[in-house]
């Protein structure tokens, strides 16, 4: 981090010397949770605030692939492709060789699971890192054409990058099928619908394409349990049959261990906290839900830095929104999960890699230039006018 941050200072168009607002609303994000963890102690610990600064270090790194530095960003997109798979695909087998729940055993302190973490099995990150990828893959692989380099690329190479493409996501969706997260599965299954069902950008078609992706999402989540059961029947007596009811299994824990119960709890503390003050915020994090990347800072800092902490998740996906080159499905399916996760659980440091810098590389690579243009004027014999 410190040589890109002096590397960047050398740089012409440094976001450092010449900061966008993301980037100074990054700072001040970090200045002020800071200045409170040192004005305000609590049972918590600075450490616990590096998992968000490290994941906006990477609103850094992603602002300044978008200031013209498009082959940056698509090299940063195919090595986490290339990434990806060996992490899904371990703790794929961790799954199936080790325990069923080892993507959460692997989510607690313990000796366990810092020898799960060497052995390349990964937990909530890793399931939630994949669950950001996954519209990214899911419109990259059923529209290969919109992949601009392969027009340069020779034939062995556009198979290549196809490959990884559809690598990605075939390991990705079983990953978050296996790890037994509700959320997680919730938040692919209507990323994934919207990509393919959602086409038009306005009007009674875009309704429309919203309300059948809404419909397809709840009508599956009611269908998926029956429908594992009939094909646990149907694999009775093979190899499938086991994996099929350890699906099945790990989705009715998830569903039956309060965890819903529980969450509405976290959810309202924080909620409740912040309406009892709205303005600066309670200051300390003993009493926070825990469970909400948002409303937690909602409640401990208030509505100023509550909004300003939404802003910077939120702003990467509403650009991608008011881009008329980004496909709207896409756009649309990167805004839910984007803004749907942090509400609902913690961020984390990978976080900031597939937000800030892996969905930049995904526009490189789709031919979409990085570099936001502004309006220019141009001279009329009545004056001048935007061009």
């Amino acid at each position: 981090m410190g040589t890109w941050l002096l590397l960047e200072l050398a740089s012409p168009r440094s976001v450092l010397l010449r900061p966008s607002w993301p980037v100074i609303g990054a700072v001040v994000f970090m200045g002020y949770s800071a200045f409170i963890e040192w004005l305000v102690p609590d049972a918590g610990e600075l450490n616990r605030h590096f998992q968000i600064w490290i994941m906006l270090f990477f609103l850094l790194v992603g602002e300044s692939l978008g200031r013209g530095r498009d082959g940056d960003a698509r090299f940063c997109f195919w090595v986490v492709l290339l990434i990806l798979p060996i992490w899904s695909f371990l703790t794929l087998r961790g799954i199936d060789t080790i325990a069923g729940d080892v993507a959460r055993t692997i989510t607690r302190t313990s000796i366990e699971s810092r020898e799960l973490s060497a052995r390349g099995v990964g937990g909530y990150g890793l399931v939630y890192t994949v669950l950001l990828s996954l519209p990214f893959l899911a419109w990259l692989a059923i529209h290969p054409r919109s992949v601009s380099v392969f027009d340069q690329a020779g034939r062995l190479q556009r198979r290549i990058a196809r490959l990884l493409l559809l690598t990605n996501l075939l390991l990705c969706g079983l990953l978050i099928l296996r790890a037994g997260y509700t959320i997680a599965l919730l938040l692919a299954a209507s990323a994934v619908v919207v990509v393919v069902v959602v086409r038009a950008r306005r009007g009674l078609r875009l309704a429309i394409s919203l309300v059948l992706s809404a419909l397809l999402v709840v009508s599956s989540g009611l269908a998926l349990n029956p429908m594992l059961y009939g094909m646990q029947r149907v694999a009775s007596g093979t190899e499938y049959a086991a994996k099929v009811r350890d699906v099945r299994r790990s989705l009715d824990e998830d569903r039956s261990a309060g965890s819903v119960d529980m969450r509405a709890e976290r959810y309202g503390r924080s909620w409740r906290l912040f309406l009892a003050e709205p303005i600066t915020g309670t200051l300390q994090f003993d009493h926070v839900g825990k469970h909400s990347a948002v409303l937690d800072r909602f409640a401990q800092y208030g509505f100023a830095i509550g909004a300003l902490f939404l802003a910077l998740v939120a702003y990467m996906p509403l650009r991608f929104l008011r881009n008329p080159r980004v496909p709207i499905g896409l756009s649309i399916a990167f805004l839910i999960v984007a803004i749907g996760f942090p509400f609902l659980n913690n961020v984390f440091i990978g976080w900031g890699l597939i937000l800030y810098v892996f969905s930049r590389g995904a526009l490189a690579v789709m031919g979409i230039p990085l570099q936001r243009q502004r309006p220019v004027r141009v001279a009329t014999t009545a004056g001048y006018s935007h061009a």
